[in-house]
């Protein structure tokens, strides 16, 4: 009898034993269950398919530059008074030499003993023409549009007679500049030394 007790007892141990190994094992399956869908939940955000946009900016830098050959002229010994004048024979180029079409602008900058408006006394008038051909007297006298502005108004137009139009030169282009000088009626104190009239020419991109 008491062996058959017994014999219940440790089939009962047995099988809650076993029962206990079997709860054990569902844990652990759930658990692993759990860790993969997490792992994979993560996977998913981790690698999920997103855009982001971005904006590139490019500055492209272009040579704006130009050549006037030469830079010095040497007029001489002139006369002063009414109706007196003289410029260049020989003409100074000016190129284009950058990767841009440029239109020119002149300005007198400065000068020593003179100044530049109506002629007067230590009064010039300088003038200055952009093309091939030498202006013709005629045209040195008429076309208003060559004359350099005084110093304190500042640049205009650097243009040519034919047609009286700013000069604008594509890369690589040239012509010829030529100047004239009308002489001051006369001259005295500083006006009367060597004068020395600076020109500046300016290029702007077209």
């Amino acid at each position: 009898m008491e062996t058959r007790i017994e014999k219940c007892k440790l089939q009962d141990a047995r099988w809650k034993n076993s029962k206990e190994k079997e709860v054990i094992r569902m844990k652990r399956l759930i658990g692993l269950g759990l860790a993969i869908l997490l792992v994979c939940g993560l996977s998913a955000v981790s690698f999920a398919a997103t855009t982001r946009d971005v904006t590139i900016n490019v500055t492209p830098l272009v040579e704006e530059a130009f050549t006037i050959v030469p830079a010095v002229i040497n007029l001489g010994s002139v006369d002063v008074g009414v109706d007196v004048s003289t410029g260049n024979v020989t003409p100074l180029v000016i190129t284009t030499t950058g990767t841009v079409t440029l239109g020119y602008d002149k300005k007198v900058t400065g000068i020593t003993g003179w100044t530049v408006g109506e002629l007067g006394m230590n009064v010039c008038m300088l003038k200055a023409a952009a093309q091939n051909d030498a202006p013709t007297t005629d045209q040195w006298g008429t076309v208003t549009d060559l004359e350099f502005d005084t110093i304190v108004v500042g640049y205009n137009v650097l243009t040519s007679t034919t047609p009286a139009a700013q000069l604008i030169l594509d890369e690589g282009a040239s012509t010829n500049l030529w100047f004239m000088l009308d002489m001051p009626t006369s001259v005295s104190g500083a006006g009367t030394g060597v004068q020395t009239i600076d020109v500046t020419i300016k290029g702007t991109a077209q």
